[in-house]
C-alpha cells in the first residue's frame, strides 16, 4: 500500500510542477506578444520612443529573441537616420536608411519609409549641392565688390520654395548673412566703406544691428531693404506673415524662440521669417509649434 501511496504523491507533484511551469511559460509568452504588438503599433503611429521601449520589453521576456532584436535595431537605425537627415549629415542618413530597408526580418512599415526617405535624400543632396554652388558664386561676387550682382545670384536660393526646409538650414543661413553684408555695403556707397560724414551714424547703426537681430529692423536695414529690389525675408508676401488671416506677432515669434531653446535648439540660427514659416507649417500640420520643432529640428 505504501508503494501505491508514494506513486500517487509523485504523480501529483509532477502534475503540480508541470502546471506551474506551463502557467509561467504562458504568462511570459503573453507578455512578449503584447510588447511586440505595442511596438509595431507605435511604429505605425511614428511613436518611435514607445516602439523602442516595447521591443526592449519583449527581449526581457524572451532573451536573445532574434525578431525582437531585429525590430529594435531597425527602429533605432531609422531614428538615427531621421536625426542625421535633419542635421544635414546626408552620408550617415543614407547608411542608416539603407540598414532599415535591408533589415530581415524587419517591420515592413519601416522598410517602406526608408525607401521613400532614400528617394527624397537623392533630391535633397542635389538641391543642397545646387544651393552651395549658388552661394559660392555669390560669395565670389561679394569679394569682387559686385554686391548687387551677388544679391541677384542669392535670389536663386531665396526664391526657391524649398530653401527654408530644415535640410538646407546651414546654407540658407549663410546666404542670409551674405545678403545682409551686401545690403550694408550697398547702403554705404557700394564699396562697404562708410563715408566720413556717416561715421557716427554707421556706428549707431552697427550697434542697433546687433541688438535687433530678433526684434526687428534698424533704420539702416529698412533703407537697405528699400534700396534692394530682390526677394528677401523682409520682403515677403502677406500670406507668409499670417496664420488664418491674422498677422503673426512679435510676441508669438519670441514665444517660439523660447520653445526652441527649451528643446535644445539654438534659436539664434533662425531669422524672424524662419520662425514665421515654421509657425505656419505647424498650423497647417495641425500640431503645436513645439511638436513641429521637435520633429523637424531635433
Amino acid at each position: 500500500m505504501k508503494k501505491w501511496i508514494w506513486a500517487i504523491v509523485a504523480v501529483v507533484v509532477i502534475a503540480v510542477v508541470g502546471g506551474v511551469t506551463f502557467t509561467s511559460h504562458h504568462i511570459t509568452q503573453k507578455a512578449y506578444t503584447a510588447a511586440m504588438t505595442t511596438g509595431k503599433k507605435a511604429v505605425t503611429k511614428e511613436n518611435y520612443s514607445v516602439a523602442e521601449s516595447s521591443f526592449q520589453e519583449a527581449l526581457r521576456h524572451r532573451t536573445n529573441d532574434q525578431q525582437a532584436q531585429n525590430y529594435l535595431t531597425q527602429t533605432q537605425n531609422f531614428v538615427s537616420a531621421e536625426s542625421a537627415m535633419s542635421d544635414q549629415e546626408f552620408t550617415t542618413a543614407k547608411s542608416d536608411y539603407t540598414k532599415v530597408k535591408n533589415a530581415k526580418p524587419g517591420i515592413t512599415t519601416l522598410r517602406n519609409r526608408a525607401k521613400t526617405a532614400l528617394t527624397l535624400l537623392k533630391t535633397v543632396q542635389l538641391k543642397a549641392e545646387t544651393f552651395q554652388s549658388v552661394y559660392d558664386q555669390a560669395l565670389t561676387q561679394n569679394q569682387a565688390q559686385s554686391y548687387a550682382a551677388s544679391n541677384s545670384t542669392l535670389d536663386r536660393i531665396f526664391k526657391d520654395a524649398e530653401a527654408t526646409q530644415p535640410y538646407y538650414t546651414n546654407i540658407y543661413n549663410k546666404a542670409v548673412e551674405l545678403r545682409s553684408a551686401n545690403n550694408k555695403a550697398i547702403k554705404n556707397g557700394g564699396d562697404g566703406t562708410p563715408s566720413s560724414s556717416n561715421d557716427s551714424s554707421a556706428t549707431t547703426d552697427s550697434s542697433a544691428d546687433s541688438s535687433s537681430s530678433t526684434t526687428g529692423l534698424t533704420d539702416a536695414e529698412k533703407q537697405a531693404v528699400k534700396n534692394y529690389k530682390g526677394s528677401n525675408e523682409f520682403a515677403v508676401s502677406k500670406s507668409q506673415t499670417e496664420i488664418n488671416g491674422k498677422t503673426i506677432t512679435a510676441s508669438q515669434i519670441a514665444s517660439a524662440r523660447k520653445t526652441l531653446s527649451s528643446i535644445g535648439v539654438a534659436p539664434g540660427s533662425f531669422s524672424d521669417q524662419d520662425i514665421r514659416n515654421a509657425l505656419i507649417a505647424a498650423n497647417k500640420a495641425g500640431v503645436s509649434f513645439k511638436s513641429y520643432a521637435q520633429k523637424t529640428y531635433k
